[in-house]
């Protein structure tokens, strides 16, 4: 049983019909029926019927799924013998949000492109669920995602704690509360913010069903607080601009806070939220297949994520305006 005859049949079970495939892959019918017939003398049965129309028999939908695995271990086999021939070229197809890829890939793709220059990303901008559907159908290699699937194969591995903040200015703090009982609103909250003591302000929330904005809308139930909403969106993105210009409390997290933390005005406030009393965190895991074959370059992207992942996880970003830091 040889890959070429392997190839035409699953080819012909795409149309059904001799002619037409035959014209397809620029081959003779009498080649194609060739082929066939080898087949199915080496299965000793055949495998389609041929009247009223062409169609395929138990043994050849058995082979049909044979020979998709076949080609599946072909490709795989030929990708890892490509690498081994040249390592230094390919494509890693990497999944991940617009707020966590805009902040880590400029921070490690200087020290990747130095190893592999010839590499490329082709990257995924989606929800976390719609990546993983890609990484479980073959489409994506590396998936960064706050969704932890328990999977056959797949490695899901929390690469951070992703703390959740809230941003508040003094500015607001004073205007709804006043100065004395602001300071104390302040004291409280350095080691956690207890979204009862904010009710009053306005606040930037993120919607669910983004997964942070349901953390939100649990955090502000357990308070029982209705919060007053400024600004409504489904992104973090206008969370420092909003906060420093004291226009409403805001939330931030982990990752995007330590890069724009130097863009907060001087009197904005950075607590860590409390939910049932505990710091409130947005986990983000790192996931892909370890059954399936990784070339090196895509063994040191994986590497190279884990390594920033590790500088930042122990960071705490709490600030309490007016006070240095140390």
């Amino acid at each position: 049983m040889d890959l070429e005859s392997l190839y035409y049949f699953r080819e012909l079970t795409k149309d059904l019909n001799m002619t037409r495939t035959a014209h397809r892959l620029f081959l003779s019918q009498q080649t194609l029926s060739n082929h066939i017939a080898r087949l199915e003398k080496d299965c000793g049965t055949p495998l389609f019927y041929r009247k009223p129309r062409l169609s395929l028999t138990e043994a050849g939908r058995t082979l049909l799924r044979f020979a998709s695995s076949v080609a599946d271990q072909e490709k795989e086999f030929r990708e890892t013998l490509s690498e081994l021939i040249d390592e230094s070229r390919g494509v890693i197809r990497f999944g991940a949000s617009f707020v966590r890829y805009n902040y880590m890939l400029p921070s490690i793709l200087p020290t990747f492109s130095q190893q592999y220059p010839n590499v490329s990303l082709a990257l995924t901008d989606d929800t976390s669920g719609h990546l993983m559907a890609k990484l479980d159908q073959g489409e994506l290699d590396v998936v960064l995602s706050v969704r932890n699937e328990n999977l056959p194969g797949l490695s899901s591995t929390l690469l951070l704690s992703n703390q959740l903040y809230l941003l508040v200015s003094d500015r607001l703090l004073e205007q709804y509360y006043g100065p004395e009982a602001a300071s104390a609103i302040k004291e409280q909250s350095r080691r956690g913010a207890q979204l009862e003591d904010f009710a009053k302000l306005p606040f930037l929330l993120i919607t669910p069903p983004n997964k942070l904005g349901s953390i939100i809308a649990n955090c502000f139930e357990e308070a029982g607080v209705v919060p007053r909403v400024y600004l409504s969106t489904g992104y973090l993105r206008m969370s420092v601009a909003l906060a420093s210009q004291g226009l409403c409390a805001a939330f931030s997290t982990t990752m995007p806070l330590h890069k724009v933390q130097q863009n907060l005005a001087p009197d904005v406030n950075v607590f860590p939220v409390l939910y049932k009393r505990n710091p409130v965190s947005h986990d983000l895991y790192l996931a892909y297949y370890e059954n399936r074959y990784h070339p090196r370059y895509v063994s040191c992207f994986i590497h190279l994520i884990r390594e920033y992942f590790n500088r930042i996880n122990t960071l705490d970003l709490t600030h309490i305006a007016g006070r240095k830091k140390g």
